[in-house]
């Protein structure tokens, strides 16, 4: 059997801190947004503050899927990963590793899937997209189940 090329080793390594920090960037604003978030027995919009907490969350998932792109941007261009179906055997721009990392986050899957190093990289993006997403609705629906707000009444 043949063992994993260090190219293989560096995009685990690559993956496992892309993953981790994508892990503890998202526990960090989920904190800060539970500090942020009005307290359920003060007078507030209903509608403000779902909007604001969605706005900040999406903001997060869209900063942590730029991270991914870029992961496979560097990878592509100074690793020498290989992926196919992207301007012939390479990602040529920001945008293409952008729709890529946002499609596999958001396991939508519309993206082909490379193979090797950056396949490695696709599958634990996937992975942590379903479970950072899942984490995030959990969040969004217990702040604002708590207490109906003044609108509400």
């Amino acid at each position: 059997p043949s063992h994993p090329s260090p190219s293989m080793y560096l995009s685990i390594f690559i993956t496992i801190c892309l993953v981790v920090g994508a892990i503890t960037f998202h526990y960090w604003v989920l904190g800060l947004l539970l500090g942020v978030v009005p307290n359920p027995e003060t007078d507030h919009s209903h509608f403000l503050r779902s909007l604001s907490l969605l706005l900040m969350i999406v903001f997060s998932h869209v900063l942590e899927i730029v991270v991914f792109a870029l992961g496979y941007l560097a990878g592509v261009r100074y690793l020498g990963w290989s992926m196919p179906g992207f301007g012939g055997d390479q990602i040529l721009s920001f945008f293409d590793a952008f729709y890529h990392s946002a499609t596999t986050y958001s396991t939508l899957g519309l993206s082909k899937v490379p193979s090797g190093e950056a396949g490695f990289m696709t599958a634990m993006e996937s992975l942590t997209g379903i479970i950072i997403l899942t984490w995030s609705a959990t969040f969004f629906y217990n702040i604002l189940g708590r207490t109906p707000s003044k609108d509400d009444e």
